[in-house]
């Protein structure tokens, strides 16, 4: 519990001051490695912040129209090890108007089977598609087919042995390819973000990239990849200068 205290305030931070809107995004979490991650993109200004990642715990998606205290309710609850369902049943409460809302949870003690809920109030196409560390879920889409190429894309990087960070970027780019935010028309997304933890983290994530929606030209998705292809380089230069 003390380890993941700097990170619990980072987010408590961001879960108060910023409400979190999002199309899609994919959870995964890799249970030899104990890693774990969040991707997503939306037409919104800013998704940053949709999810929240316990390190060698767990991981929560709050979306569509997010209720920060749904999130930090969650977030908590990985903390102190609770079972996935009595966390989805939790924040299912109506106090925390789920209808309007999608929520998505994975627990290391439970990888095989992420739980997820789409509200009835949620914009479609809406939906999620889920099973052995991966969650894929989204609202606002533009067609119903969406959700599987984003999925399929994640299961094959998977069986492939990517590493997470990878997984996560190419199913992202799947749900731009097959349309994105149905807002967005052809530019797909306005912001994008990627985040994945090492159980050892404590002060900030292992890898944790951003791009805001600041510029009207811009596909984040496409953005997010150029930032992520700096990112590898750079650390692969590193390692080679070790």
């Amino acid at each position: 519990m003390k380890k993941t205290k700097r990170l619990y305030l980072s987010f408590l931070f961001f879960t108060l001051c910023f409400h979190s809107f999002a199309t899609w995004s994919i959870i995964v979490v890799d249970p030899k490695t104990k890693e774990i991650g969040i991707a997503g993109a939306s037409c919104t200004i800013s998704v940053y912040g949709i999810g929240a990642i316990v390190p060698g715990k767990g991981a929560i998606v709050v979306q569509a129209n997010a209720n920060p205290l749904a999130k930090l309710q969650g977030f908590e609850m990985i903390m102190k090890d609770v079972p996935p369902a009595d966390i989805l049943k939790k924040i299912r409460h109506p106090d925390f108007d789920p209808e309007h809302q999608q929520y998505a949870i994975i627990c290391m003690s439970d990888v095989l089977h992420p739980l997820t809920y789409t509200g009835t109030e949620t914009t479609s196409y809406a939906g999620s598609l889920s099973g052995n560390g991966i969650s894929v879920q989204g609202n606002m889409l533009t067609n119903p087919d969406e959700l599987q190429a984003i999925f399929d894309a994640a299961q094959k990087a998977q069986k492939d042995s990517l590493p997470i960070q990878d997984i996560l970027m190419l199913a992202l780019e799947a749900g731009a390819k097959s349309g994105g935010d149905k807002r967005c028309g052809e530019r797909k997304a306005a912001s994008a973000f990627l985040t994945v933890s090492k159980p050892t983290d404590v002060e900030k994530h292992w890898l944790n990239l951003v791009i805001y929606g600041t510029d009207d030209k811009i596909n984040a998705v496409e953005a997010l990849r150029q930032k992520f292809d700096d990112w590898k380089a750079k650390s692969n230069s590193e390692r080679i200068n070790l």
